[in-house]
């Protein structure tokens, strides 16, 4: 149930753009640096309880979430996410992609399903999706990105 983010000592209830559920420490580290890379405000979590929790206080406009989390499933997540935080957009993850209730999970704001291992490249348009969605209902971008542009440079390489 820890912070996964390499910045997990500084201002963990800060907002972020992408909250990361994943309770396998390489691939949330992986998927963090990769979306950091583009400037974007990541922090990782292990557990689906401890997001709940935190997610008033972390304000994500998009959730990443793993299906199959160790304490709660991904569904159960993304159901209190969207009522705690109807602002958030959710992607969910998980090997297992056709088992999942597709339409229940959209009516509670979930945009997309990705398979693991996740594509980079699917991730990519995925969460650029979501981001113009939240952005749309106005979700307010996270201060602090690394460079101007950053939506350019996250969907274009």
């Amino acid at each position: 149930m820890s912070d996964l983010s390499s910045n997990a000592g500084a201002h963990k209830e800060a907002p972020c753009d992408v909250l990361i559920i994943e309770d396998d420490a390489m691939l949330a580290a992986e998927l963090s640096e990769f979306l950091a890379r583009s400037g974007l405000v990541v922090r990782t979590l292990s557990a689906g309880s401890e997001a709940i929790h935190r997610v008033g206080a972390m304000k994500p406009r998009l959730a990443l979430i793993d299906f199959n989390l160790p304490d709660l499933d991904g569904g159960k997540v993304a159901e209190r996410i969207s009522r705690l935080s109807p602002a958030t957009g959710m992607i969910l993850m998980s090997g297992r992609i056709e088992q999942l209730p597709e339409v229940a999970l959209m009516e509670m704001g979930v945009y997309a399903f990705l398979n693991k291992p996740v594509s980079l490249s699917l991730l990519r348009s995925s969460v650029r999706k979501v981001l113009q969605e939240t952005a749309k209902s106005g979700a307010p971008p996270v201060a602090g990105h690394k460079q101007p542009g950053f939506f350019r440079s996250l969907f274009n390489g």
